[in-house]
């Protein structure tokens, strides 16, 4: 069950009424009649896929629960209070819109350095160009200054 902000909802409205102490949730049905009456019964059996397959365990741990009947383990408060789903969810969205972010500031590098080649590029043949001249001012300088040495003796 892919968490989005609809399913988190619920998730939780199912938490708290499990962590409340009267509590009249024990199975899908029960689900389906306090609290999701307009929600199909494979969506009300993925919850309970949901709750169940959670680590740590939030149901108590028998050994093969059913959606027939459920119960809420120790550690279901303390989740809830810590936030529950919702806490999760708004992590995990942070982290998709930092990954978001970090791409677009990827994409707008590379693109200044796309430019920042193109311009290399197209002045590359001008350095080429004033580095040759200068050498061959140097080759005729010092042919110049060793004639001019030799001429001398």
């Amino acid at each position: 069950m892919k968490l989005t902000k609809d399913v988190v909802t619920d998730l939780d409205l199912l938490v708290k009424e499990l962590v409340s102490n009267n509590s009249n949730v024990g199975s899908v049905e029960d689900m389906k009649a306090f609290l999701f009456p307009d929600k199909p019964d494979a969506y009300l059996i993925a919850m309970f896929h949901h709750l169940n397959d959670y680590r740590p365990r939030l149901l108590f741990p028998k050994p093969d629960p059913t959606p027939e009947v459920f119960w809420a383990s120790d550690y279901l408060p303390a989740f809830y209070f810590e936030g529950g789903f919702t806490a999760i969810f708004e992590n995990q969205e942070k982290e998709r819109l930092e990954i978001k972010e970090k791409k677009s500031l990827e994409l707008e590098k590379l693109t200044y350095d796309v430019r920042n080649s193109r311009r290399i590029y197209r002045t590359y043949w001008w350095t080429f160009f004033f580095a040759l001249v200068s050498f061959v001012y140097v080759v005729i300088r010092l042919l110049a200054w060793l004639l001019n040495l030799g001429g001398i003796e």
